[in-house]
């Protein structure tokens, strides 16, 4: 549950900064769009998510194919993860500034 807690975030902080992007440049939100829809959007959006991602039996392979590594394996593999997901979840914000200051 924590790793598709993880993805969620993750994959919904790159989907909004895309809408982001597009309602600057072609102002696609309606006037009218308040806080509870976007609560529904993002509810249906996990929901989504999850029933893609969550099947037991293929996390179970993952466990088995991970479970013999070494310690500096494991080091690398969190340090290359953590990157993964800190990079991803700036990248709106980056992508934001930079299309303001240059494309506005």
């Amino acid at each position: 549950m924590k790793v598709i807690s993880f993805l969620f975030m993750v994959h919904g902080s790159l989907i909004l900064s895309f809408f982001i992007i597009l309602d600057i440049n072609f102002d696609i939100f309606p006037p009218g769009l308040n806080k509870s829809h976007v609560s529904l959007l993002a509810l249906l959006f996990f929901a989504i998510h999850f029933l893609i991602l969550f099947r037991p039996s293929k996390w179970k392979t993952y466990f088995k194919e991970f479970e013999n590594e070494t310690k500096e394996e494991k080091r690398k593999g969190s340090f290359l993860v953590w990157g993964y997901i800190i990079f991803t979840m700036s990248l709106p914000i980056l992508i934001t500034v930079i299309w303001d200051a240059f494309f506005r």
